[in-house]
């Protein structure tokens, strides 16, 4: 990880002509170790334009983001969405899910920034 970060780093930086550190810290993996913790990253996941852009656009409409595979079915998805779905009553109950769990996690970014310590 290092070595790609280092590598894009130096070439945004040559490409924007600026210097500095893009990111920061060490790269972090973290085992999913209970189902709750599995769902709590699902829905994250799927609502993370909602969470960190600052918009009230809905998640699924974002083109980057699989959320729509999830709540549509419509096609093939890419992504194997039936251990996260086989949990739900359905399609509409997984999208009440994450956008439930969107506005806390959002909530929860914005106060962030009040704490004095982290």
């Amino acid at each position: 990880m290092q070595k790609i970060g280092t590598g894009y780093t130096n070439y945004f930086n040559i490409k924007q002509k600026r210097s500095g550190a893009l990111f920061q810290g060490k790269f972090k993996a973290i085992h999913i170790d209970s189902n709750a913790y599995l769902l709590y990253l699902s829905a994250y996941v799927n609502s993370n334009y909602f969470i960190h852009m600052q918009s009230e656009k809905n998640s699924a409409s974002w083109p980057y983001s699989s959320f729509a595979d999830y709540i549509t079915r419509a096609g093939v998805s890419k992504y194997d969405e039936n251990i996260i779905l086989s949990q739900f009553s359905g399609a509409s109950d997984y999208r009440r899910f994450v956008e439930n769990n969107a506005f806390y996690m959002k909530e929860k970014k914005n106060l962030q920034k009040y704490l004095l310590e982290e």
